[in-house]
């Protein structure tokens, strides 16, 4: 592959294609689904897509055997690599009978998981099925310690890159950084420096060699330019803009509000008074509540003194309705900035500098949001830059709103983050269509002129994210300043305990924010959120090429 001044690469390219590589360059199930529509479409990226793909993940035999099965993707890989492809796929072998597993992994029994998990590997050794599931539990619990005790049971011979490349991505996230860099050696030798070059990113910047991180991306955005998550990263790092921090200009309202969770409020406001604050002032809106929530805002409204405001109302309103009451008070409105924070973070000691840093870049947003992760599992990724998708086959024409279906106008935020762990390759700032709502910074101008959050979506769930549509909608997307880290109490999607009426009311919410925007209005997002970020991508590989960072040929 060429990179190219001209930026004619993305014009070449097959819109569906170039749709989805333009949401990012990581997570198997994005690329393996990019891959198999590129070998469809005959637009000549398939090899690498596939390729990274399987390289993004290379112990799990269902992907591998997927590749395999498709009649011309063997030809792509060669020696080494097509060995260890070949023997982890007939090393995985699935289960007839899985029901006790998934019982106690829906109750996220550790115990009885880790135990179930070593039993089946040495009644069933080299089956490659039961240590991807381990690792999948070591992951998501970020005991990066027990994930490597699997990785060092004896595997055969021919697994051994795959077993590898594993070995260095705990390594890494163990912060065992030379045994990882070592490692990273040997699996690049196999499957090329190209699949490496993220990982060998973040070991080189843990280890403090700034220029390396950038050598290993550069070299591959040379080779690969659709390697957008790359591009992003490497542009960030050549410019200082992941160390840069600057202070909001001008006055900044943090806005809370909380039902019935004291002790996750208290945190939050610990973390609060432990972090930069500057002149900001914070208001805090009690909805309602029957537990310590009250005496958690005695102490905490004492050691703020006139910085923290307090509201308390005497039922619950919803989270619409107190975001609706907070960006209406008085002195709110008096600000430049309103920054809506959840009762259940944790926010690091620079982070409003960090949102300082994004106004800087991209002082136009409609919202700067930030990357979310679990505080019980920092390796998790609850949210990050998010993109509107649409079923395949659902992107043509069709009814505005079919309200005979469970899914009236069925689209969703994209789920890259949800396909891999935390290890660097969201660290980038860009446009995006939707960032979470857990902590979420506007203009306090255009917060107003939004008309405030919609109260059909009480009593919370979906509301932040319909609000950033109807930004979308007035040409003021989202951006995403991925080198801000948030910690949140709450687990989201599988990991999630939620009583029926949670759900249900999700569900609904979910339902209704779809009738509220028609396909029409949702295809505009889309297509105007594709230019955004074509241009954004264009703007940051032309700085590269002028840098001298990455050149118009290899």
């Amino acid at each position: 592959m060429e990179t190219s001044s001209e930026n004619g690469f993305w014009d070449e390219m097959n819109p569906q294609i170039r749709r989805r590589l333009l949401m990012g360059s990581v997570g198997s199930t994005h690329l393996l689904g990019t891959g198999i529509r590129s070998l469809e479409s005959d637009s000549g990226l398939g090899a690498e897509l596939l390729f990274a793909a399987y390289a993004a993940n290379p112990l799990d035999g269902n992907l591998a055997r997927s590749i395999l099965n498709l009649e011309t993707a063997p030809g792509f890989f060669s020696g080494p690599a097509l060995t260890c492809l070949r023997h982890v796929a007939a090393a995985w072998v699935r289960p007839e009978n899985l029901s006790y597993f998934l019982r106690i992994t829906a109750r996220r029994d550790n115990d009885k998981i880790r135990h179930y998990i070593e039993s089946c590997l040495e009644k069933e050794p080299g089956n490659l099925f039961w240590l991807q599931q381990g690792l999948i539990h070591a992951g998501a619990s970020s005991d990066f310690r027990y994930g490597l005790k699997l990785l060092s049971m004896e595997q055969h011979e021919a697994v051994r890159p795959a077993v590898n490349a594993a070995r260095a991505f705990f390594r890494l996230m163990n912060t065992d950084l030379q045994e990882a860099a070592d490692l990273l050696e040997d699996v690049s030798a196999v499957f090329g420096e190209t699949e490496t070059a993220q990982l060998i990113a973040s070991c080189s910047l843990k280890m403090g060699d700034r220029n390396a991180a950038i050598r290993s991306l550069a070299a591959c955005v040379q080779k690969q330019p659709w390697r957008v998550s790359e591009t992003l990263r490497l542009h960030d790092l050549a410019r200082g803009l992941d160390s840069e921090k600057r202070p909001l200009p001008g006055r900044t309202a943090i806005l809370l509000y909380s039902y019935n969770k004291a002790e996750e409020l208290d945190s939050t406001l610990k973390s609060l008074r432990n972090s930069e604050l500057y002149e900001s002032r914070i208001f805090v809106l009690d909805n309602g509540s029957t537990d310590e929530t009250a005496n958690v805002m005695d102490r905490w409204q004492q050691a703020f003194g006139e910085q923290m405001a307090r509201i308390d109302l005497p039922v619950n309103i919803g989270a619409a309705a107190a975001r609706n009451w907070l960006m209406n008070l008085l002195e709110v409105r008096e600000c430049d900035f309103a920054l809506y924070l959840d009762d259940d973070v944790e926010v690091e000691q620079d982070w409003l500098s960090r949102f300082g840093t994004a106004v800087a870049a991209y002082p136009d947003a409609g919202v700067w949001g930030c990357r979310v992760v679990s505080q019980s599992s920092p390796a998790v990724m609850q949210s990050v830059d998010l993109h509107i998708v649409q079923p395949s086959g659902e992107e043509g024409n069709g009814p505005e709103v079919d309200l005979t279906r469970i899914s009236p106008n069925p689209f969703r935020v994209s789920d890259l983050h949800h396909q891999t762990l935390d290890a660097g390759y969201f660290a980038f700032m860009r446009p995006c269509a939707s960032v979470t709502g857990c902590c979420h910074l506007f203009s306090t101008r255009k917060l107003l002129d939004n008309e405030g959050f919609s109260l059909f979506l009480s009593p919370s769930q979906y509301d932040d994210m319909e609000h950033d549509l109807r930004s979308c909608l007035k040409g003021q997307f989202a951006v995403y300043q991925g080198h801000l880290r948030i910690l949140h109490r709450k687990n989201t999607g599988n990991a999630s305990h939620v009583s029926v009426e949670q759900e249900g009311n999700a569900l609904g919410n979910k339902y209704k924010m779809q009738a509220m925007h028609p396909r029409s209005e949702i295809l505009r997002i889309m297509a105007d959120e594709e230019s955004l970020l074509r241009s954004d991508i264009e703007k940051k590989t032309q700085y590269l090429l002028d840098a001298g960072l990455i050149g118009s040929k290899v």
